[in-house]
């Protein structure tokens, strides 16, 4: 395999010089570039795409921060189908993706690798914490950023759904189904997602006149493991007929929880839920649920990185609001009696 060392040697300029050629650097005599690349030619040379990008500060790496261990990535159906939607974008592009899990007990460390690591030209956020100090660190060192959700600061390019408004339609719902007493499971509420379905919710029973009862209120964190233990704990002390999960993974287990106990979905509890992930058409009783375009949330956000990397023009953060639509399934008949 022919080597740069070699093709200087055989054209009499230093390696140095064979690199400007090869990234055709305007600092390079005619007479020595055609020498050079004559030399190339005949040795049939094919530079190393990889090193000559990192020479040029254009790796064509991306990062990809999950906020999960590892342990839970492939157990939660948002996350793989949202990691599909940025890889096959990144590939269409040919830029290689990075994947990055904050786990909370080694967060510090990974939030400083990621910080200093030299091969990422651009990060993409699956979800944020509220006042993650990793985002502030990249937004110091000018690292371009897309985050998936909400972020109030204007520096940053976001693309998301609108939680609050998908939320209340699911309170609607279940009003209109005949549900008077309603509670929910939220998700985490340290994240924007998790907070704005939460107020949603509430508004939603505001809207109906319906009473916002704490009791009636279950702080889950989007795991299937708090829905279960959540809906138990719903049992112990509230009085309801029609709940409002946050996300799909945790309504399964919380019908698990309901069925446990005795009570069946939907006569004596209506469950409306969030995602809309595979299995919730073929859950028995199928999930009724709000749909958002998890994947292209996905694909969105890796273009319009790719589409900051590559357009300067294209500095002015971006802010895209995806569609949602509730899916009307079994786990919310009308109430009977």
């Amino acid at each position: 395999m022919t080597t740069i060392k070699e093709i200087a040697e055989s054209s009499g300029v230093s390696h140095s010089t064979v690199s400007r050629v090869l990234n055709n650097d305007p600092n390079v005599s005619d007479e020595t570039r055609a020498r050079v690349q004559a030399i190339i030619d005949e040795l049939d040379f094919q530079p190393d795409s990889a090193a000559q990008n990192l020479t040029n500060g254009h790796t064509r790496v991306l990062g990809l921060v999950i906020p999960m261990a590892f342990s839970s990535l492939f157990t939660d159906p948002f996350f793989s189908m949202l990691s599909q939607g940025i890889s096959a974008t990144c590939t269409a592009n040919d830029y290689t993706l990075m994947l990055w899990l904050i786990e909370p007990e080694a967060e510090k460390r990974t939030n400083n690798n990621i910080l200093n690591n030299r091969l990422i030209e651009g990060v993409i956020f699956a979800s944020n914490l509220i006042g993650d100090p990793l985002i502030e660190g990249l937004l110091a060192r000018k690292i371009p950023m897309v985050v998936i959700g909400r972020n109030d600061n204007p520096q940053i390019s976001t693309v998301d759904v609108d939680n609050i408004y998908s939320a209340i339609a699911a309170v609607q719902h279940l009003v209109d189904m005949g549900r008077k007493k309603l509670a929910t499971i939220t998700g985490d509420i340290q994240r924007f997602s998790g907070r704005d379905r939460l107020t949603g919710f509430k508004r939603g029973l505001e809207k109906n006149s319906l009473p916002i009862l704490n009791e009636n209120i279950a702080f889950g964190d989007f795991t299937e493991e708090s829905g279960y233990l959540q809906a138990k704990h719903l049992l112990t002390q509230a009085d309801f007929d029609g709940i409002f999960v946050a996300s799909d993974l945790m309504a399964f287990s919380a019908i698990r929880a309901f069925r446990e106990a005795g009570l069946n979905v939907p006569e004596d509890i209506a469950v409306v839920s969030y995602d809309d992930t595979p299995e919730a058409s073929s859950h028995k009783p199928s999930l009724t649920t709000i749909r958002q375009p998890i994947p292209q949330l996905g694909s969105t956000a890796a273009q319009m990185l790719i589409d900051q990397l590559e357009n300067d023009s294209l500095s002015t953060p971006q802010r895209v609001i995806l569609p949602t639509e509730l899916i009307i399934r079994e786990t919310s008949a009308v109430k009977t009696s």
